[in-house]
């Protein structure tokens, strides 16, 4: 059942990326868990790069005294490379379940891009995770 709810899901999941405004904690426990899977993925020589995405905001004044700024913060995605470059995966942390989704890279005939294919992954398994990023799993030399 639960397995069937996650495939339904991963889907349905193929929508224009929003990002949601998450708070310092719930920032550092994303950062944990990708360092996590970003360890492993380092481990096989795959070539990673975290992406933060911030929101500044800076709010002039006829004096310095009165000037402020805001800073948002949003979930950060490992971005998974191949050895020649292209992207292989993206990964995220879900807001609310902590589950890892990551959304692989699909190419089709003539190398058309496809549609990403999103897997869905429990909290605190980045071993699973890590494993369905293509080239995880070949042999190492």
């Amino acid at each position: 059942m639960t397995g069937e709810l996650l495939e339904r899901m991963a889907e349905a999941s193929h929508a224009p990326r929003i990002h949601e405004k998450i708070n310092h904690k719930i920032a550092a426990r994303h950062d944990e868990a990708l360092a996590e899977l970003r360890a492993l993925l380092d481990k096989r020589g795959m070539r990673t790069c975290i992406v933060e995405w911030l929101k500044l905001t800076l709010a002039s004044a006829d004096c310095a005294a009165s000037s402020s700024s805001t800073l948002e913060r949003y979930a950060p995605e490992l971005v998974v490379f191949a050895p020649q470059g292209w992207r292989v995966a993206i990964v995220r942390i879900s807001i609310r379940s902590g589950a890892y989704m990551v959304d692989v890279a699909q190419v089709g005939q003539d190398n058309a891009l496809l549609p990403d294919k999103r897997y869905i992954e429990p909290e605190g398994q980045p071993a699973k995770a890590a494993a369905r990023i293509p080239g995880y799993l070949l042999e190492m030399p």
